[in-house]
């Protein structure tokens, strides 16, 4: 028996845990940890051992598809791709939507994002980061230069103040919670801020419990403690700032005094004057956020006050200091620096920067030119003229994605799909959104790939094949590769390898630059940008901004959960598991667990509902059904449940979209199934 044992990088959370996956006689069998990764250190949570338990599941895509009298049957690949190709040159180049794949690697999405704005010329395109983590990018980007983690993941545990808010680490990441220990056992005080008693803030020093879409209320009360006490540092700000009046008066205002923020929040004036002191006091404080901030509206609002809260205390640009957004999935931060949105090329250079237009239109010698200089449409907004059947949208290409189960709105995107004329999917399962496909395509999955992903703190890490793939599966990029040459523009990608796709990102990504393929291929890999100081740290002499400050943005806090009523009384929200990631396709095929919903023991008391039961929950709008686990860690009068089951259509009630920026969380009502 051949048995191998092949590096490689976990497919599920932003971490990037480095794994050893063992392959015997040329098929994966199992997972073994990989002791040299700075990132992880040999340790791996139950998704990542579990992580190859999907990828020789018998319900894998293996051979081409297309729809012939309303049924999928397989075909060959010659007449899938030249029937592709055939189909997607009868369309506008407005008329197109790309789904492209956080899953996949920055090869995979390079191409993809160079396919959508060279062969098809539209600016359509994006991923599921406009869901998870849309409002990372642009605040980030307008505070400080870059939309990524400030420090890394090691750097947390020198940190002597951490802040987490809006972010379950310890069930979501637990890798990164050890460095949150660490840091404690090191002498660090801790502050955990949540609509939830979670297991995160088990261990915390001091616990926030706030109420659901007060965040920015809180940040800004605590900000205000800070400045009425003159703890601020006011030499870093400055020094390197901008903004800053315009932000103290914002701040100053009588609806972020104590009183009122506690009645805002329900948290205790006591206990947001002990934030203050500890957060301001702190020589390095590190605040870690996730999609508990980002899914939900106000979102940009929040980042913004967090951005504003590490200024305001100089907590930048030095050892366990920072900003750190905790990435969803495996590749989001690579599929953002690989430009997959509407308004950027890779390394967020912007689209409708004649200069740089210039130079992605000279670079990639497309003879017809490429994609306008105007940003596209994103997932949100190409969904909802779809819903509404304006006819603007009639083609959509989607990889690695899920976007039916995954949307923000399930109803609209039902809806949405149906209304399309022309749907091709590219992917590891069939999965729902596949149900609607006319074509669709065997991809491989993370043991079957080489290339490079970029982890939550920057780093790109090398992929390495353990295996084949499966049946007639290929890979990603070679897939677009063949539909270009299809559509007539084989001499713009002339690739044969991941390394010679790399060495293209480097030349057009400025963040990129001095990487090598092979150096990324190192246990540690490379985390951009490389400088002469080093990249574990970003800001230390100077912001990624025009002048080289950073910019206070003040936030004005609005009530954006909807008030209950008698008829309606429990307030609703959703998270992740430890057992589960995203929607469940990939985990589902290891661990097995039914969907359940989180009431207080208090209010199943006067429900009468016992542990166990089955209830149903009602908005005015929606229905649907879950186990009942009675538990204190939630409010009174609010409802928990995860996200990654099918039938969740919970999923309608509270994620965010692009296109309602006060997205509310509903308020419910609850009835025991008899």
């Amino acid at each position: 028996m051949d048995v191998r044992l092949i590096r490689t990088i976990c497919p599920y959370c932003g971490t990037g845990c480095s794994l050893l996956l063992a392959a015997a006689d040329g098929r994966v069998r199992g997972v073994h940890p990989y002791p040299r990764s700075p990132v992880n250190a040999g340790k791996l949570c139950a998704r990542g051992l579990s992580a190859a338990e999907f990828v020789n599941a018998p319900d894998r895509l293996t051979r081409p598809m297309i729809r012939k009298n309303g049924t999928l049957e397989t075909v060959s690949w010659e007449e899938a791709l030249t029937y592709t190709a055939k189909r997607l040159k009868t369309y506008l180049p407005s008329e197109i939507g790309i789904l492209s794949s956080p899953r996949v690697s920055n090869e995979d999405n390079y191409v993809m994002m160079k396919f959508a704005r060279g062969v098809l010329k539209t600016n359509n395109i994006d991923h599921c980061e406009r869901l998870s983590h849309t409002s990372t990018v642009q605040p980030l980007i307008e505070s400080f230069g870059y939309p990524a983690m400030i420090n890394n993941i090691a750097d947390i545990a020198a940190a002597d103040c951490i802040f987490v808010l809006g972010s379950n680490v310890f069930r979501q990441f637990p890798l990164i919670g050890r460095a949150i220990i660490t840091a404690q056992q090191n002498g660090a005080q801790y502050i955990c801020a949540d609509p939830r008693k979670t297991f995160t803030g088990s261990t915390a020093d001091l616990t926030l419990q706030f109420y659901h879409g007060s965040d920015v209320a809180l940040l800004n009360g605590i900000m205000q403690v800070i400045c009425t006490n003159g703890w601020e540092d006011a030499g870093f700000i400055a020094a390197r700032t901008e903004g800053y009046p315009a932000f103290y008066d914002r701040i100053m205002q009588p609806a972020y005094d104590l009183d009122h923020v506690s009645k805002a929040t329900g948290v205790a004036p006591e206990a947001i004057l002990q934030a203050a002191e500890w957060i301001s006091s702190a020589q390095a404080c590190s605040i870690i956020y996730s999609t508990g901030v980002t899914k939900f509206g106000a979102g940009d609002d929040v980042i913004h006050t967090i951005a504003d809260l590490q200024l305001l205390t100089g907590s930048i640009g030095k050892k366990g200091a920072g900003v750190s957004p905790l990435r969803g999935q495996n590749n989001i931060q690579g599929a953002c620096d690989m430009g997959i949105l509407p308004e950027y090329f890779t390394g967020y250079q912007r689209v409708d920067d004649p200069n740089v237009h210039a130079v992605f239109s000279r670079e990639w010698k497309f003879s017809d030119g490429i994609a306008g200089p105007t940003r596209g449409l994103d997932s949100t907004e190409m969904m909802d003229r779809l819903q509404k059947n304006t006819g603007e949208i009639k083609a959509m290409y989607v990889l690695g994605e899920n976007p039916v189960l995954s949307s923000s709105d399930l109803t609209q995107s039902l809806g949405a799909f149906a209304h399309l004329d022309f749907v091709v999917v590219q992917d590891i399962f069939q999965n729902e959104t596949a149900e609607f496909a006319d074509v669709v395509f065997p991809a491989v999955c993370f043991a079957e790939r080489d290339g490079t992903q970029t982890n939550t703190e920057r780093r790109v890490q090398r992929l390495q094949k353990a295996q084949e793939g499966i049946g007639e599966a290929k890979q990603d990029w070679e897939i677009l590769t063949l539909l270009a040459e299809k559509m007539g523009y084989a001499e713009q990608f002339p690739w044969r390898s991941y390394g010679e796709i790399f060495a293209e990102i480097v030349q057009m990504t400025p963040i990129y630059a001095g990487m090598t393929y092979d150096e990324v291929g190192r246990p540690e890999g490379m985390q951009w940008p490389i400088t002469k100081a080093g990249s574990e740290q970003l800001y230390a002499e100077k912001f990624a901004t025009a002048n080289g400050k950073a910019r206070f943005i003040p936030a004005e806090w609005t009530r954006t959960c909807e008030n209950t009523t008698p008829e309606f009384p429990f307030l609703f929200s959703m998270g992740r598991c430890i057992f589960h990631w995203d929607t469940g396709k990939m985990t589902r095929s290891s661990t097995q667990t039914a969907n359940w919903i989180e009431i207080h023991p208090k209010d199943a008391q006067e429900l009468g509902i016992s542990g166990g039961d089955r209830v149903e929950i009602e908005t005015k709008d929606e229905t649907f059904s879950g186990t009942v686990r009675i538990t204190d860690e939630i409010l009174e009068k609010t409802v928990f449940m995860p996200s990654h089951y099918v039938d969740a259509q919970s999923r309608d009630l509270i994620q965010n979209t692009s296109l309602d920026a006060a997205a509310r969380m509903q308020p419910v009502r609850i009835r025991k199934i008899i």
